[in-house]
């Protein structure tokens, strides 16, 4: 209908250069989102590599490993982030290119690179109603054909559990060693940690709790995830 309403001089047509110039306005802003959120995501996750090398020299081994998938997902979330952040500068790298065909070309030309990067970043929660809006523009004014509807995977599929549930135990050895190899979760543990798993920041000690409480908490901080 755009395009028809331009055809008609109902409409003034847009200028490729300034859409462009949006375009890359909001994606560094969106860039500079994802910046303070992985820095906030790399804290979190050394608060709890702290909080579960603490319960490990407790012997607390159903806790431990609560905290262990916590981190588990926070790495997950992170990497997700890492790898749109590059998405986001291969976007804004093409775009800058664009700007040079419309500079010697007067349009711009169809880029499949961005298509299929944009259909990415579109799968991102953290992204999604930005890149949708930016990629029906994109369309609008033809620098990507018609928007490809992907299916939005996310992290809680069955099939992503039994990953998890390797990883916790990587994280768990990760952070405790053999500490609780060949060990039942009910079975007493050692106190101490091995000398090359001290913890990843210095923690206060806090007064014993009981164990189901502390499950409890540790649980609905999971589910809040």
């Amino acid at each position: 209908m755009s395009r028809f309403m331009e055809k008609l001089g109902l409409k003034k047509k847009s200028d490729p250069q300034a859409e462009m110039k949006k375009w890359k306005r909001e994606l560094a802003k969106e860039g500079r989102q994802m910046e303070r959120e992985i820095r906030k995501m790399e804290e979190a996750e050394n608060k709890s590599k702290a909080e579960c090398q603490k319960l490990a020299k407790a012997g607390r081994v159903d806790a431990c490993k609560i905290i262990a998938k916590e981190i588990v997902r926070t790495r997950a979330a992170r990497e997700r982030l890492l790898v749109a952040r590059t998405q986001i500068s291969s976007v804004s790298m093409q775009l800058g290119t664009q700007a040079a065909m419309v500079r010697a070309a007067g349009c711009m030309k169809k880029s499949g690179e961005v298509m299929a990067v944009m259909n990415q970043l579109v799968k991102l929660p953290e992204l999604q109603k930005t890149m949708m809006n930016m990629q029906r523009e994109m369309e609008r004014a033809g620098l990507v054909d018609e928007m490809i509807q992907d299916s939005m995977d996310m992290m809680d599929g069955d099939d992503i559990e039994d990953d998890t549930a390797v990883e916790v135990d990587k994280v768990v050895a990760e952070l405790t060693g053999d500490l609780f190899k060949g060990k039942d979760a009910d079975a007493p543990l050692p106190t101490s940690l091995p000398a090359d798993a001290a913890p990843a920041a210095p923690v206060a000690d806090a007064a014993p709790e009981e164990d189901e409480d502390d499950l409890d908490t540790m649980k609905a901080r999971l589910q809040a995830l």
